[in-house]
C-alpha cells in the first residue's frame, strides 16, 4: 500500500469517527 493511500484512508476514518460522534450526541 502506498503511503498516500494510507493517509487518505486515515483521514476518511477520522472523518467518519467525528461524524459518528456528532450523531451520537444528537441521539
Amino acid at each position: 500500500m502506498e503511503a498516500e493511500q494510507l493517509n487518505t484512508l486515515e483521514n476518511r476514518l477520522a472523518d467518519l469517527a467525528e461524524r459518528a460522534f456528532e450523531l451520537r450526541r444528537y441521539l
